[in-house]
């Protein structure tokens, strides 16, 4: 359906600049071409702006996901889970709150501490 200029011109607000001018179209958004430009390369920063967050939470969030997943994870990795300091974890290990093991310099905590820590508040 193609739509022809009416024979009454309507009054309307542009999107963009928010002057009134005068549509012929009832479809019509913006005052001139350039409104229309302008507004056009604005979605297009928003949008792009968009997908730069989406990508940079879904990097954030990669790790996360992978961590949660093991059964033995290090002293950093417990801290990222928890969302606390390295040195707050040390301490909960220090206090026994947290029960942990070494291998070698490594020290490595069981999936099952973390989880009966929670369970225990």
């Amino acid at each position: 359906m193609k739509m022809t200029a009416s024979k009454y011109a309507f009054p309307k607000i542009c999107v963009f600049c928010q002057e009134v001018f005068v549509a012929r179209k009832s479809t019509t958004l913006y005052c001139t071409t350039s409104c229309a430009s302008k507004a056009y390369k604005e979605n297009k920063r928003q949008e792009k702006v968009l997908e730069n967050k989406e990508e940079i939470k879904s990097k954030l969030t990669a790790p996360v996901v992978q961590i949660q997943a093991r059964e033995v994870l290090s002293v950093n990795e417990v801290s990222l889970l928890l969302g606390v300091s390295r040195w707050t974890v040390q301490r909960m290990l220090k206090s026994n709150k947290i029960q942990s093991f070494t291998i070698g310099t490594r020290r490595l905590i069981l999936r099952e501490e973390l989880d009966n820590l929670f369970k225990t508040k």
